[in-house]
């Protein structure tokens, strides 16, 4: 069962405790209460993502007229020496090739690898013998002109290095092609403190407009502590348009299929489980400029497949978009735009419009406690959960008064219940009314108990997706966004809820078998769900009912207190009449 099967089994079996709860004590009562912006519209249908050609590895042959000038193929690859132009700046190292001016390495300097053969090194994103990774091909009538092969002349040949805090600076990749007045310009502009890169392209000397294809390799390299699981799970080419995000997970690919993900979209993307590679349309453009597609075929080699996406070029033979190469950081992500921090998948579909913000405000907190407390991360979910507890205080105060005052109207109810037995419409309207004059809200005992879920379960895709927990130690736990390999903070979970369960029925009727059963069966069932989350949410969720304790005693006090009081009278002192004064 996975992990988000297990949430949801835990939950449905929290909220059925819940109401049952407030069913059952006090006594049964007879009957139950009733109870995006979509962007510009294109102006013209957008052709395929790309053709079939376009993924050969193969240079092909075009021997057709294009205007004035003639595409026929690229220069050997076996003639070009190859060499790798380095960008360095605090966040990041980048290597890119002369041939093909292809992305060769992507390090990210800020984290450590977890893998096994890797574990303490800087995080590589690129696979080893990446081909096409950051690659153009330019798309024009039925020609294409392949520059994956070819030389650029990069500029500055030594390379870039960006200092923290210093001006933003571009890596040039020109190329002429032989024999003709066409040459093709590609620029990256890097910036120091942030993931993200600026790709404009020019060309000139020849035709324009067509389409500009640009490989996205095939997928990343995990660096997690399982990196099969990553994959499995993780790994995806994913895109968004006017219809939400697409996605497609690379291992549900087979070798040799080609699918295509229609756009137009305002970003299409790679990722893994905390890493992503994602190609933004820039803010200033218009829906005319938009991805037309993303086009994925499977490989040989195991966990991989090719990517590719195209836009268009302009008449004037120039293009502009927004690279991000770098960690899932929701801050960094909604930063770029184009609502890229949506790439990081939160539950399912239909749970996203509710989890990405709630997910989103949670992490800010949390983030914001670490560096204002200067606490490690594991001693801010344990003060987190304390302080959720202490906020949602005065609304399960406002829960025990509507509990003890059903307790109270209970002698009456059974005095109403024994009188209309045999009139279910009657019975249902004198229940009504003994609510209405006694105050009592029937749900008034468990809507405040339900708050605690939705941030329960947007924890639990905060700890799955959010970076900020990757790898990050507390006490004996090695990562809090990994279980316990020990599995003592399950344990301590479920002898917390165990606890709970057991004071709160100090007070209540001994008899009843089936929250006797509850009491051993809901700790136990929950051990067994949670055992496998991440240890985080475990430390967040066993001290909120550890920090609970006090106001369940306080409860139980109250409860017997008002157990031992004689029961309240009616104010009815026939149908539909009130007693006086």
């Amino acid at each position: 069962m996975g992990n988000e099967k297990r949430l949801l089994l835990a939950v449905g079996l929290m909220l059925g405790v819940v109401l049952l709860v407030n069913v059952l004590f006090p006594p049964q009562r007879p009957l139950e209460t009733p109870t995006e912006i979509a962007g510009p519209e294109v102006s013209e249908p957008s052709p395929p993502a790309v053709e079939a050609e376009s993924v050969e590895t193969q240079v092909p042959v075009l021997p057709q007229q294009v205007d004035t000038l003639a595409l026929p193929g690229v220069v050997a690859t076996e003639e070009i020496i190859e060499d790798t132009v380095w960008v360095e700046g605090p966040l990041y190292r980048f290597g890119f090739a002369t041939r093909g001016g292809r992305l060769v390495s992507a390090v990210m300097l800020g984290f450590e690898s977890l893998a096994v053969e890797t574990k303490g090194e800087p995080v590589e994103l690129v696979p080893p013998r990446a081909a096409d990774f950051l690659t153009h091909r330019w798309l024009v009538g039925d020609d294409t002109l392949d520059l994956s092969g070819v030389q650029f002349e990069i500029s500055p040949r030594r390379g870039l290095t960006l200092a923290s805090g210093g001006e933003p600076q571009t890596l040039t990749l020109p190329y002429r092609y032989p024999g003709t007045e066409f040459r093709v310009e590609l620029q990256y502009t890097f910036y120091p403190d942030r993931y993200v890169i600026g790709l404009e392209g020019r060309l000139a000397g020849g035709p324009t407009g067509g389409w500009w294809v640009v490989g996205l390799g095939p997928g990343l390299l995990s660096n997690e502590g399982d990196p099969e699981q990553d994959y499995e799970s993780n790994l995806a080419f994913t895109a968004k348009g006017l219809d939400g995000v697409q996605s497609q997970k690379v291992t549900d690919v087979a070798t040799g299929e080609r699918l295509t993900l229609d756009g137009p979209f305002d970003w299409v993307a790679v990722r893994t489980k905390y890493f992503v590679v994602a190609l933004v349309l820039p803010l200033e453009a218009g829906a005319e400029n938009r991805f037309a597609g993303l086009m994925i075929e499977g490989l040989p080699e195991p966990y991989r497949a090719q990517g590719v996406a195209s836009f268009p070029v302009t008449r004037q033979g120039d293009f502009s978009y927004t690279a991000y190469i770098g960690p899932q950081d929701y801050g960094r992500l909604a930063a770029v735009g184009r609502d890229l921090n949506e790439v990081t998948p939160y539950g399912y579909k239909w749970l996203q419009p509710v989890l990405r913000p709630l997910a989103g405000a949670i992490t800010t907190v949390l983030v914001w406690m670490h560096r204002f407390l200067g606490l490690g991360y594991g001693w801010i979910l344990i003060v987190f959960g304390i302080g959720i507890r202490v906020l949602l205080f005065p609304l399960y105060q406002k829960s025990m008064r509507s509990q003890m005052a059903m307790m109270q109207v209970q002698p009456l109810m059974k005095e109403i219940q024994e009188k209309h037995k045999n009139d279910p419409q009657r019975l249902q309207q004198e229940t009504m009314k003994l609510y209405k004059e006694h105050k009592v809200n029937p749900l008034g005992g468990c809507l405040p108990m339900l708050l605690p879920f939705p941030i329960l379960i947007a924890l639990f895709f905060v700890f799955r997706d959010t970076i900020e927990f990757r790898g990050v130690p507390f006490l004996w736990l090695p990562d809090l966004s990994q279980h316990d390999p020990y599995y003592i903070i399950p344990v301590l979970m479920g002898a917390s809820m165990f606890l709970l369960q057991w004071i709160g029925q100090r007070a209540m009727p001994q008899s009843n078998p089936q929250m006797k059963m509850m009491m051993w069966f809901l700790p136990i069932m929950m051990t067994f769900l949670f055992a496998k989350f991440a240890s985080g949410l475990n430390l967040y969720y066993a001290t909120m009912n550890l920090a609970s304790l006090p106001q369940q005693m306080y409860l139980t006090k109250k409860r017997k207190a008002i157990a031992a009081q004689p029961p309240p009278s009616s104010k009815a002192k026939g149908p539909g009449k009130k007693a006086k004064g």
